[in-house]
């Protein structure tokens, strides 16, 4: 019986020759995150990862990840990234727009290396789609939710509406198939057609497959968490290579 074997090939080029981007990724990810951030890789960058502290999302384990940010940041740096990157927007929504700087300052001061935030590149994508006007699709519970909102009315955008799902457990979230997120995106567009855009967290929802559709379907860019922290990072890293099949933000020039 023959065996089946699948062969990788390694690639004859150092890892990273372009960029090597660290990410603080939260302890409770099941995969799909990193998976994520390693998808949308072009040739030539790499991720490098460390985890900090956190089991679910309920607003005390989201402050813990702060206080374990920095040492985490220590950590990846011995790696020599270009930019480290504290990639969970809800973990930056409820630290607040000043405490979200706070932190990156602090992250730069101790390693030496720039630094950016979940929050922060969210924002930046939107403004750089020329979107001001969105809507929010989130899996947290209300409390969070409310942060959410007013993280983002505080960077100047107007939200005109929101879905918060009430999920504190990313392995629950996690299983919600794309075709659900999908019909639900579509379901808060429907009540607010007129948005320039619509922010989808990413890293929780299985969101990222389904980007390109959703922006065919709704004629608006779909922001979600994960695409806009690499846009962020490979811009802050200086790679302009295009990242095509998930949404105008990756396609756009840097």
């Amino acid at each position: 019986m023959e065996e089946n074997v699948t062969k990788r090939q390694l690639k004859p080029w150092p890892l990273g020759w372009k960029a090597k981007i660290g990410i603080l990724i939260p302890a409770h990810d099941t995969g799909y995150g990193s998976y994520e951030f390693r998808c949308l890789c072009p040739d030539g960058v790499v991720t490098l990862e460390t985890r900090v502290q956190g089991t679910k999302l309920t607003t005390e384990e989201l402050l813990k990840m702060r206080t374990d940010a920095i040492y985490a940041a220590k950590l990846v740096a011995q790696g020599d990234p270009a930019v480290i990157c504290y990639i969970g927007t809800a973990a930056c929504f409820v630290l607040g727009v000043e405490g979200e700087k706070a932190l990156m300052k602090e992250m730069e001061k101790e390693t030496g290396i720039p630094a950016a935030a979940g929050g922060d590149s969210v924002c930046r994508a939107f403004r750089a789609l020329g979107a001001k006007k969105i809507s929010l699709m989130v899996p947290t519970n209300e409390e969070i939710t409310k942060t959410t909102v007013d993280y983002f009315r505080a960077q100047g955008f107007d939200v005109r509406d929101h879905l918060g799902l009430g999920q504190e457990s990313i392995a629950n979230i996690n299983r919600m198939p794309p075709q659900e997120l999908y019909g639900l995106v579509m379901k808060l567009y429907r009540r607010t057609p007129d948005v320039e855009g619509i922010f989808v967290t990413g890293g929780c929802f299985r969101i990222l497959e389904s980007v390109a559709q959703l922006e065919k379907d709704t004629g608006v860019p779909i922001v979600m968490t994960t695409a806009a922290n690499m846009w962020r990072c490979m811009q802050v890293a200086g790679v302009k290579d295009p990242v095509s099949g998930f949404g105008r933000l990756l396609e756009m020039d840097r």
